[in-house]
């Protein structure tokens, strides 16, 4: 091996080690609850700050604040469309609106569509066939949320 491709090799490596030790910090810092970044899946890495700005600008939207407030009571734990429309008693549509209205506001935030909440689209029911929005707040996200003011 030529001296500039063990060089290359050694840098590569060098890059992968501190990937990987901002990974598991990061993973300590969630385990501990001293986090100060939190990287959900699909949405990015998000701040007790960003957490604080969003929520000022959407804690008026009921939708929003029943997927809150029910995302935080189950941190951690899946939880459906259907359990936050039981929390928010909007009807489907205005549901759907508010977290519409939710991903304009971190947009118009951060540049780009994301929530500190994980969502997914569930697997298909199997009486009805359909398949519904799955959401999970992670633990830290929860913890900070809940010291927000209400």
């Amino acid at each position: 091996m030529d001296q500039e491709a063990a060089r290359a090799a050694v840098v590569s490596a060098l890059s992968d080690v501190e990937a990987m030790h901002r990974k598991l910090t990061a993973l300590l810092g969630n385990i501990d609850g001293t986090a100060t970044a939190v990287d959900i899946p699909r949405q990015g890495q998000w701040t007790v700050q960003q957490v604080a700005v969003l929520w000022r600008r959407a804690k008026h939207l009921p939708g929003v604040r029943a997927l809150f407030e029910t995302t935080a009571a189950h941190a951690g734990e899946k939880v459906t469309f259907s359990q936050i429309l039981a929390v928010s008693g909007l009807d489907e549509l205005q549901q759907r609106s508010e977290h519409a209205r939710l991903s304009r506001l971190a947009s118009d935030l951060f540049g780009e569509k994301r929530w500190p909440i994980e969502n997914w689209q569930g697997s298909p029911d199997s009486t009805s066939g359909k398949a519904e929005m799955v959401y999970r707040m992670p633990l830290p996200i929860a913890a900070w949320w809940r010291g927000l003011e209400p």
